[in-house]
């Protein structure tokens, strides 16, 4: 296992991240900072599943130990990483054969955003896939640095894991469509009027709710109906040919117009969704709120007479799309939103599908470690037990504010998910044994022994009812 650390002797927001020192003996990479808080290395499943391509990388920030930290981390990962602390030299090094990406700070004497401009009003850099990597992590300057033409963005501190994959994708994008390194590094869908505006389609971007491995998130306005909207976009890696790309998008659109039609006060609107060669994306309600993740990262694990209704809402959402058939694949904490004014919803759907549609074209396995069934570990189809089993580890870590499966590894992971290895609820706090069977139940191995959505739902509404327990949306801290 490698352990990173980090230092807790500033103001969150302003935090760094010190240098590191390679052991061998031990295989880890420690610290020296004054404070520290232990965060392991969790490497996203496809990543480790999929060899990362190797590239010569250039990097630059003005803070050397920073620099020397992310050059450790993708060398660490294989790359040739090319490290300058001088702004100034970012274009000339550029501009030099064989630099394949760049990592670029925007807080530096001369200003990433500058360097961006230069990079990209040169033909010879103008095609380099950039990401910025920064400590200012407001949303201006993220929706800033994808409007001026970078390809991803970063905030410090990071997740080393995530920043490899993030390399990862952009380098796929590069190498498999010779195409596409002719264009413009931008994931925008630019069909709009001339005001200088980011659009998707006809929507106005307003600024960056979130990001994630595989795409953004947006506030956005829709102008013709006149009210805001959340964009969730998807990067498509390039296939073989035009025509699967098209054919993906196709299914995508099939499936947001099966998911359009739902009316359910526990999963989210879907109003359009749209794509070209290089993205897709979905246009759906805009919660006010949080996402179950966040609310457990920063208020820890919720009390039973929480849980029970919040799991309620949940299956029942998925009983609906179940009967449907539409299965969502990807159910975890950070695909449920909880809206300040109570609202309970299960978001995803369709961009869920298209990830496991390109993990399946690219013979990968879709999901996130931990919430991926047995069954589909071992090479089954996703189905709907699949869905209930994400609902048990979600529950699990709503209740416990630790996930069932994890381990110090991927490999302890997979094999605790594999295995069913879960330590019992109640070692971790006082829940009430109903609850905990329930749970259980839905982590099985066997994925004939998991309820259905629908009896869980009815389990779920049982407990509620009978300890007359309801949502409540206090546990959100007040919007800013």
């Amino acid at each position: 296992m490698r352990t990173y650390v980090q230092s807790l002797d500033r103001p969150v927001g302003i935090r760094k991240l010190f240098k590191a020192k390679r052991n061998k003996e031990s295989a880890k990479i420690a610290w020296i900072p004054a404070q520290i808080r232990i965060a392991p290395f969790a490497t996203p499943l496809s990543l480790r599943l999929r060899k990362t391509p190797l590239a010569k990388l250039l990097v630059s920030d003005d803070d050397p130990q920073v620099l020397d930290l992310v050059t450790l981390v993708l060398e660490d990962a294989g790359h040739t990483v090319v490290a300058t602390g001088d702004a100034t030299a970012v274009h000339s090094i550029a501009s030099q054969p064989g630099i394949d990406a760049i990592v670029l700070d925007v807080n530096m004497p001369k200003s990433g955003f500058e360097i961006l401009n230069e990079l990209r009003g040169d033909p010879v850099t103008s095609t380099l896939p950039i990401l910025f990597l920064s400590g200012l992590g407001g949303q201006e300057y993220r929706a800033r640095g994808l409007v001026e033409g970078a390809d991803d963005y970063m905030v410090k501190p990071f997740e080393p894991a995530e920043l490899v994959l993030r390399i990862a994708r952009l380098l796929s994008w590069r190498r498999r469509d010779p195409a596409l390194a002719a264009e413009p590094a931008n994931e925008v869908v630019t069909d709009a009027p001339d005001d200088n505006r980011l659009r998707f389609g006809r929507y106005e971007v307003l600024d960056v709710i979130g990001q994630g491995s595989m795409g953004t998130v947006y506030r956005g306005r829709d102008p013709r109906l006149e009210r805001q909207v959340a964009l969730k976009t998807i990067r498509l890696e390039p296939s073989s040919s035009m025509d699967q790309r098209q054919e993906l998008l196709e299914q995508l659109r099939n499936e947001a117009i099966t998911i359009a039609r739902f009316s359910h006060p526990n999963i989210i609107v879907v109003y359009d969704m749209g794509g070209v060669e290089r993205s897709a994306f979905i246009a759906m309600e805009l919660v006010d709120g949080l996402s179950l993740r966040d609310v457990l990262r920063t208020g820890g694990p919720l009390p039973a007479e929480r849980v029970i209704p919040m799991a309620a809402a949940i299956a029942k959402g998925l009983t609906l799309a179940h009967e449907s058939e539409v299965i969502h694949r990807d159910v975890k904490p950070g695909n449920v939103l909880l809206g300040r004014d109570g609202a309970i919803k299960v978001s995803d759907f369709g961009l869920a599908f298209v990830v496991s549609a390109l993990a399946i074209d690219s013979g990968e396995i879709s999901g996130t470690p931990g919430y991926v069934p047995p069954e589909v570990m071992n090479a089954r189809p996703y189905s709907k037990p699949g869905d209930l089993f994400g609902l048990g580890a979600t529950i699990y870590e709503s209740l416990t504010g630790v996930h069932p499966l994890t381990g110090a590894t991927l490999r302890e992971t997979i094999h605790n998910t594999l295995q069913g290895k879960i330590k019992p609820i109640h070692e971790y706090v006082n829940t009430p044994s109903e609850l905990e069977g329930l749970v259980l139940a839905l982590l099985s191995t066997d994925p004939k022994q998991r309820p259905t959505a629908f009896e869980s739902a009815q389990e779920f509404d049982r407990l509620a009812s009978e300890q007359q327990l309801s949502w409540s949306a206090d546990i959100l801290p007040p919007a800013v």
